[in-house]
């Protein structure tokens, strides 16, 4: 059912069943989900660029403009060949784990994407910051900086563009396992009658990670092995009752 409220239209949650306390449990509740760490974010970059920073500025005081120049174009040498190199060694990581079986056709296709961004990404950024910001602040060593913090940044935001236009069309692998784990602990659940307290109890002791993603992909039995992780925490709390 669709219901309007402060002008957005929003879904109601579907009830799933009644726990043994009466209470109502929905749907929404009873979906996995993984606990993401923080990447790219700004303390990040200042770390990044903030060294190579200080030694630029070093450079700078003790050789002079005409040597900074002729890095300069060093450093931009070097850093193309440095995100070619980086993009290989991920495309060979993802071929491994492809001919291992760790991971799909499609996982990998979206990885191959997702990598030649950080490419385009990082050399559209060094280019826009080192070139288009140098020239307006007709300094070489604050384009410098500039440069690799526009690699960092336009990578990053090219990158999740991307990915979000990506699973608009099609579910990754990470996605896929958690359906089958969601599906798994919704029917235990049920079968349990757990209310909203042993819920949170039950996804907290089994910590759901990128690990426990990758093991079942490599199963054939995908249920059976999210029951064999998820059926011991649901009677251990529904016995402590």
């Amino acid at each position: 059912m669709a219901i309007v409220s402060g002008g957005q239209k929003m879904t109601e949650s579907v009830i799933a069943y009644t726990a043994f306390d009466g209470s109502k449990i929905y749907e929404n509740t009873l979906q996995m989900t993984i606990v993401k760490k923080k990447v790219g974010s700004g303390s990040d970059l200042v770390k990044l660029a903030a060294p190579k920073g200080a030694q630029i500025l070093y450079n700078a005081m003790r050789v002079g403009p005409r040597l900074i120049l002729r890095s300069a174009f060093e450093l931009l040498r070097a850093n193309m060949i440095t995100r070619v190199i980086s993009v290989v060694v991920l495309l060979a990581i993802d071929k491994f784990s492809l001919i291992r079986g760790r991971i799909s056709v499609k996982q990998f296709i979206i990885n191959v994407t997702l990598a030649l961004m950080l490419l385009v990404g990082g050399t559209a950024g060094w280019m826009l910051g080192s070139h288009v910001l140098g020239l307006i602040l007709e300094s070489i060593v604050l384009g410098i900086i500039a440069g690799i913090v526009g690699a960092g940044i336009l990578s990053a935001v090219l990158t999740v563009i991307v990915n979000k236009i990506i699973h608009l069309f099609i579910t990754d692998d990470t996605e896929d396992m958690l359906a089958i784990y969601s599906q798994v602990f919704s029917s235990l659940a049920e079968e349990h009658r757990l209310n909203n307290e042993e819920i949170v109890c039950v996804k907290n002791k089994i910590a759901m990670c990128k690990q426990l993603i990758q093991d079942m992909f490599t199963k054939e039995d995908k249920l059976a092995y999210a029951n064999d992780v998820i059926a011991p925490h649901i009677k251990e709390q529904s016995a402590s009752r």
